[in-house]
């Protein structure tokens, strides 16, 4: 272990209890691991320049910044967490034959939307929509973080919402 990344465990361990439950009231309980780590990678990417001047203030400061930025990205997967995928319709459980044909078809568009996705992202997404898992436990399943899994649920709604041209249903 260098001589920076002692002094950066030292501060780490000095700090930690008090950054977590920063974190935490800013962010949830569950945000605040990863807020936590993404402040140490991010001290440690600054270098020794970040921790010679006020290195308890750098800390909170970036975990300050990195829970706006978590706030911004939540605001835009609520919008896009309301949408919902009915496939009951989408199967075609409607009654008459033509809307069971229609269904078909539309079922047929979400299969290949689906199918252009990359594997984790398509993956995320299934295991949200149709097993019921929450990000937690697909990130726990996938060995991802609830992070990746967020992002990977925003890029999988907006490419079926434009592949299949279904809108909000909230």
């Amino acid at each position: 272990m260098s001589a920076f990344e002692a002094v950066l465990a030292g501060l780490f361990h000095a700090h930690a209890h008090e950054l977590h439950a920063f974190a935490r009231r800013r962010a949830g309980r569950q945000e605040a691991e990863d807020i936590v780590q993404d402040t140490s990678l991010r001290l440690l990417q600054r270098g020794a320049a970040a921790t010679l001047e006020h290195p308890r203030a750098n800390l909170f400061r970036i975990a300050a910044h990195l829970a706006v930025d978590l706030a911004r990205k939540t605001k835009i997967r609520s919008r896009y967490a309301c949408e919902n995928v009915e496939l009951d319709h989408l199967s075609g459980n409607t009654g008459s034959p033509e809307a069971a044909s229609e269904g078909a078809w539309e079922l047929r568009r979400l299969q290949a939307a689906l199918a252009e996705l990359p594997p984790l992202c398509r993956a995320a997404f299934l295991l949200n929509r149709i097993d019921g898992l929450t990000y937690a436990e697909i990130a726990e399943r996938l060995g991802l973080s609830v992070r990746t899994i967020d992002r990977y649920m925003v890029r999988a709604w907006i490419h079926v919402r434009g592949q299949t041209g279904r809108g909000l249903d909230c």
